[in-house]
């Protein structure tokens, strides 16, 4: 490349050098140490060194910095503006409720963009050391079901469980959050009276989780993004139904959690299932 060439025209100047350069999708660190003997240069020590995931995993916590920053300041903004309007008078009595339950709701806001931040942050870094036990997942989707119910009933949204017990080694805690934002996200992204099916189905060496809605779907050019931190597929619909933008991270991190794979079938317009591969040993 070009840039090594360069590299190299200059430690033979200097002394020393160092570049970088793209080759065939990987990224590389080229330093150039010069090698003189007796007065002259005879040569020059090239060391290459592949760091392609230390600069991925650098740009990752950059744009997790970014939008974090965003995703914080905006409901901030909220609770400020409408505390400094009460503060100073401009707000009529009737409209207090209003302007209170504004604040309540940015707060609620930050509160679970706070909790999930966390909880991401501990199944990546495996901070928390959680006891496996034989799990039931198709008791933990009837929990889920029900703890999500009252949200469906607003938008006319039903669901469907069916399977087998599906019994395998894992951390409840993590599978119940993962079929949570599964379902939650089936919920908030469906159609209006949409159903949600949710299937728990097996072999002898793993537990497969479904969920399925008849939903806004993936484009298929987005559909590897949507594992990624704050990624919203349709941003103006995602503002206005609320949510983190976290909940499929935390998803991808518990299914590696469990040594579980993720597959994703969709169709715009028509729907998304998404399925989670637990081994059961």
């Amino acid at each position: 490349s070009l840039d090594v060439t360069q590299a190299i025209a200059r430690a033979k100047d200097a002394g020393h050098s160092e570049t970088r350069a793209e080759l065939s999708g990987r990224i590389y660190q080229f330093d150039i140490s010069r090698i003189d003997s007796g007065g002259e240069t005879i040569g020059a020590v090239l060391l290459c060194f592949d760091i392609t995931e230390r600069e991925t995993a650098e740009q990752a916590r950059r744009e997790f910095t970014a939008n974090v920053s965003h995703e914080l300041k905006t409901p901030l903004q909220g609770i400020i503006g409408s505390a400094e309007l009460i503060e100073n008078g401009m707000v009529k009595p009737e409209d207090m409720p209003r302007f209170i339950g504004h604040i309540r709701t940015e707060a609620q806001r930050l509160v679970a963009l706070i909790a999930d931040i966390i909880r991401l942050s501990q199944l990546e870094s495996r901070e928390v050391a959680y006891e496996k036990e034989q799990v039931e997942l198709l008791g933990i989707c009837k929990r889920v079901i029900a703890r999500l119910e009252h949200a469906a009933q607003r938008r006319g949204i039903t669901f469907h469980l069916a399977g087998t017990a599906g019994k395998f080694w894992g951390v409840d805690q993590v599978v119940d959050e993962i079929v949570y934002n599964l379902c939650d996200n089936a919920i908030k992204y469906n159609k209006e009276n949409g159903q949600v099916t949710v299937l728990v189905s097996e072999t002898q060496e793993q537990v497969v989780l479904t969920v399925e809605d008849t939903g806004i779907g993936i484009p298929s050019e987005e559909v590897e993004r949507i594992f990624e931190r704050f990624y919203r597929v349709d941003k103006s619909h995602s503002r206005a139904i609320g949510g983190t933008g976290l909940g499929l991270s935390i998803v991808k991190h518990g299914a590696a959690y469990h040594k579980a794979k993720i597959e994703v079938n969709s169709t715009v317009g028509e729907g998304t299932a998404i399925s989670v591969i637990f081994p059961k040993s």
